[in-house]
């Protein structure tokens, strides 16, 4: 008897440790919380009726608080749900929005009525498989934008063993190129070209449905290689200022100057080994994409940069203005 008064004991107080969750909804949610815990998780819809649902920063419970900063798996499975707002920082109430928050893997599994999340918070995670399901009409917005793609940048590169924030300044020409060409190899392995998305330029869309236009697959390289370790100079997005969008990448084949190549991934194949020909001279490129146009003639000095465009595309330069103008080197 004794022994089994202590068992009982000791599996009260177990249960106690491990803070068993406990469910609580509002006119909107379900949520899991631990009484003993400070945060919750969204699990479920409870208005199956709304369109438009706001994750609020926190739900109270006997005149306690809890945080949410994580929707969960199946959150907004099979919901009608289109529209997502997720609070953010407000002038008058400064502790009154989200500070951070993640989407589980399977968040939004088969969510083919979501057409807008609106991030309003910096501190926005998703983890893989977290928008599989999801229609072709997604669409992210929102400050929080820019921190989810980068999130999700960082789940590519690690599912592909890549390195992440690595220091490339002092490293060779050939390390830098085997690095992007691995880099440009996997994301033409992986994600497809499709112009008929709703929104094919988002990087966040594309890292989501892991399809997009030229201009989307470009930016998409160009975060992962931030990630990865590149400079903020070292890759950008540019386009012949007509349909399609390519990067520049600088590689300092001979280390005089600072030299930059093409490197088109959509009209790219790439093979088993390292070659130079994937990081193509204007020549190369211009011949390309003649190709692609069906045999119209491609002038290279027309080609335009876009600066600053990890999520919105700013207004375009021409590329031999901004490299004399920045001082950025020469073209091959």
């Amino acid at each position: 008897m004794k022994f089994l008064g202590n068992l009982f004991f000791l599996a009260v107080n177990f249960c106690a440790v491990l803070s068993i969750p406990t469910n609580f909804h509002d006119s909107t949610f379900h949520y899991w919380y631990t009484p003993e815990g400070t945060k919750a998780t969204i699990v479920g819809v409870y208005d199956t009726s709304l369109r438009t649902v706001t994750i609020k920063p926190f739900i109270t419970i006997n005149n306690k608080r809890y945080y949410v900063n994580q929707v969960g798996a199946g959150a907004f499975s099979n919901t009608i749900v289109e529209n997502i707002i997720v609070n953010g920082p407000n002038a008058y109430e400064k502790d009154e929005f989200v500070e951070s928050i993640n989407f589980s893997p399977n968040a939004f599994q088969n969510a083919k009525s979501i057409r807008k999340i609106e991030v309003n918070t910096e501190k926005v995670t998703a983890d893989p498989g977290a928008f599989d399901g999801c229609s072709t009409n997604l669409y992210f917005t929102g400050k929080g934008t820019l921190s989810l793609a980068n999130s999700m940048a960082k789940n590519y590169l690690t599912s592909w063993n890549l390195p992440i924030t690595k220091d490339y300044t002092n490293e060779t020409p050939t390390v830098i190129m085997n690095a992007l060409y691995n880099l440009a190899k996997r994301v033409k392995e992986n994600f497809s070209v499709n112009s008929k998305i709703a929104y094919p330029s988002n990087p966040a869309v594309v890292f989501a449905l892991r399809t997009g236009d030229s201009t989307g697959i470009a930016k998409i390289y160009r975060l992962l290689a931030l990630n990865m370790g590149f400079q903020y100079n070292d890759v950008h997005v540019g386009s012949d200022n007509a349909y399609y969008s390519f990067n520049y990448v600088y590689i300092n084949r001979d280390n005089t100057s600072k030299k930059w190549y093409n490197l088109d991934i959509v009209n790219t194949t790439f093979g088993s080994n390292v070659t130079y020909r994937v990081f193509r001279t204007n020549a190369e490129e211009s011949t390309a994409l003649s190709i692609a146009y069906g045999g119209k003639t491609i002038n290279p000095d027309n080609w335009v940069i876009y600066v600053g465009e990890e999520i919105a595309m700013p207004s375009p330069e021409n590329f031999n203005n901004w490299l004399i103008r920045n001082r950025q080197g020469v073209r091959v």
